[in-house]
């Protein structure tokens, strides 16, 4: 199995379009979700002594009546001690600790410019559930070009799944089992995938679902 089998098997299940080929492990599937397209894919980042890394990503366009900037971090455990400091010295480099969330925002660094706005976004009970549900996810906003008040919502994974980081089932034996395994093993394969990537990518998707919902709830 891989990212491309994994992501084709969740297409076949759910519709989207899936595109893709044998060469790179980069498939990308494109559903659509409130007349908006919702893509998920894999990104590429870095190119060290080991290759680039590769991380899960969810993207969704979103349109706001002003430039909106957001970025929530991954639970880290340094996350809380960096917040009681922005608690005490507030304003550093548009970081915040007081959204009125700390079940939520107790692990995560929060960067917004707009924080009245953002306390209003983190009050929708739909993203402060999907937060807690993934972790180890981030999520950011960011405005589009032109003036049209585009942005794009991407949440994407802070540990690299090409180094088994963020819990994200891939298949075990690479595509031994595809080409030389028994239909048993194949079987047994899928299941597999169907009980804990599909899950786990519910979840991802949810997170986009709701940081998208959230940010068009009220008016800015």
């Amino acid at each position: 199995m891989s990212w491309n089998d994994c992501l084709y098997q969740y297409h076949k299940k759910h519709g989207g379009q899936f595109l893709a080929d044998r060469e790179e492990d980069t498939g990308l599937l494109l559903l659509t979700w409130k007349d908006r397209p919702l893509a998920v894919d894999i990104a590429l980042m870095g190119g060290g002594r080991y290759g680039p890394c590769t991380f899960v990503r969810a993207r969704a366009p979103v349109t706001l009546g002003k430039p909106y900037d957001l970025s929530i971090g991954a639970e880290k455990a340094l996350s809380g001690g960096m917040n009681a400091v922005l608690k005490a010295v507030p304003g550093i480099a548009g970081y915040s600790a007081d959204f009125g969330c700390p079940e939520v925002t107790g692990k995560r660094l929060i960067r917004a410019e707009n924080v009245p706005f953002t306390k209003l976004v983190l009050g929708s009970l739909e993203l402060r559930n999907a937060l807690l549900a993934c972790p180890r996810e981030k999520v950011e906003v960011h405005p589009g070009p032109g003036e049209e008040g585009a942005h794009l919502v991407t949440v994407t994974t802070a540990a690299s799944v090409s180094s088994g980081g963020g819990d994200w089932y891939l298949g075990t034996s690479g595509e031994y089992t595809e080409i030389y395994g028994s239909e048993e093993e194949k079987a047994r394969e899928a299941r597999r995938v169907e009980e804990e990537f599909f899950p786990r990518l519910d979840r991802f998707l949810d997170l986009c679902r709701a940081a998208c919902g959230a940010v068009t709830q009220w008016p800015m």
